[in-house]
C-alpha cells in the first residue's frame, strides 16, 4: 500500500462463532479512507468452500434488504469459476423470494446466450434453476461474426434500461456486481489498455479479443455505480495472489487502465488464504 498517502492498515482476527462455522477464521483488512473515493476492503477466509458460503450468505442478506426496500434485487455476474461458487446459493433456496431476483451480466461473450457455453446458460445450470431465478437481462442473440461488440453493447445498455434498473446518468445502479480478477488486473472484460476500460461515457462497451468472439462488458463507471461491487478470488497460482495485492493498492499506479481492478471504487474482495498470501 502507498505510504505517501499515509494509509493505515488495521488487521482484525475473528473466530467463526458468529458465523456458526467451527474452526473458521475471518481476516478483515481495512484500508483507511484518505480521499473522496472509497478504498477496498478485503474479507479473507481460510478455504475456497468458506468463501463460497460467506459470499452466498452476503448475497442473500443484501437481496433481502433490497427486496424489502425496493421490491427487487438486481445482481450482475461475471462468468468463469465464479459461477461454481454460486452453487452454494442452493443452501438458501427457502430463505428468499427468488422470483424477485433479476440476473444481468458483468460481461458476456457475443454468442447465442442459450448455447451451452454461454454464461447465461451456465448461470441457469449452476444455480439459477436450483433456487428458482427466472428473470434475466438477456444479451443480444444474433451477434455478427467478427463483431467488435459495439452493437451488442448498445443493445445490452438498452436492455438494462428496459429491465427497470435505476440509472444514474447512463450508468445502471445495480444492487450488486460479482467479478473475478485476472492476473493482468482485468475485471469483467475490461482488459488492460483496451477499448472497454478506456470508455468513460457508456454503461456497456464492446471488448474484442483476438482469436475469440468479442465480449460485452460493464464499463468501470458502471461497476462503480453499483451499490456493492465484489471481487472474488480463490487460489494463489498463475499470478492470482500478486494480482490481488496490486488490485488493493491505492492510488492506482500508471496510466488509466493499465491495471483495471485498481480503478474500482470501494470494492469488497472475497479471498481465500491462498489468494491473500501476499497481503
Amino acid at each position: 500500500m502507498s505510504s505517501s498517502r499515509g494509509s493505515t492498515l488495521a488487521f482484525a482476527l475473528a473466530a467463526s462463532a458468529a458465523a456458526g462455522l467451527a474452526g473458521y477464521l475471518v481476516y478483515h483488512k481495512m484500508i483507511a479512507e484518505t480521499s473522496s473515493t472509497k478504498d477496498p476492503v478485503a474479507r479473507i477466509f481460510s478455504t475456497k468452500d468458506i468463501v463460497a458460503k460467506e459470499l452466498c450468505a452476503f448475497i442473500v442478506e443484501e437481496a433481502k434488504a433490497s427486496i424489502a426496500e425496493r421490491g427487487t434485487f438486481h445482481l450482475a455476474v461475471a462468468g468463469g469459476s465464479l459461477l461454481d461458487l454460486l452453487t452454494k446459493l442452493g443452501d438458501h433456496k427457502n430463505d428468499l423470494d427468488w422470483s424477485k431476483v433479476v440476473i444481468s451480466f458483468a460481461n458476456h461473450k457475443c454468442v447465442d446466450p442459450t448455447s451451452d457455453n454461454a454464461t447465461l446458460a451456465k448461470c441457469r445450470s449452476k444455480f439459477a434453476d436450483a433456487v428458482g431465478i427466472k428473470k434475466f437481462v438477456t444479451p443480444m442473440s444474433n451477434s455478427v461474426q467478427g463483431s467488435v461488440g459495439s452493437a451488442e453493447a448498445n443493445y445490452y445498455a438498452k436492455a438494462l434500461i428496459a429491465a427497470d434498473i435505476p440509472h444514474k446518468g447512463p450508468y445502471p445502479v445495480l444492487d450488486m456486481i460479482l467479478l473475478g480478477l485476472g492476473a493482468d488486473g482485468h475485471v469483467g472484460s475490461c482488459h488492460p489498455n483496451g477499448p472497454a476500460v478506456a470508455n468513460t461515457t457508456k454503461a456497456v462497451a464492446g471488448s474484442p479479443k483476438e482469436g475469440e468472439p468479442s465480449s460485452i462488458t460493464l464499463t468501470i463507471e458502471s461497476m462503480n455505480t453499483a451499490r456493492h461491487t465484489c471481487v472474488v478470488v480463490c487460489g494463489g497460482s498463475q499470478g492470482k495472489k500478486e494480482a490481488v495485492k496490486k488490485a488493493l493498492e491505492r492510488p492506482a499506479k500508471g496510466p488509466r487502465g493499465s491495471f483495471p481492478a485498481q480503478l474500482l471504487d470501494g470494492p469488497i474482495f472475497f479471498l481465500d488464504a491462498e489468494a491473500a498470501a501476499d497481503l
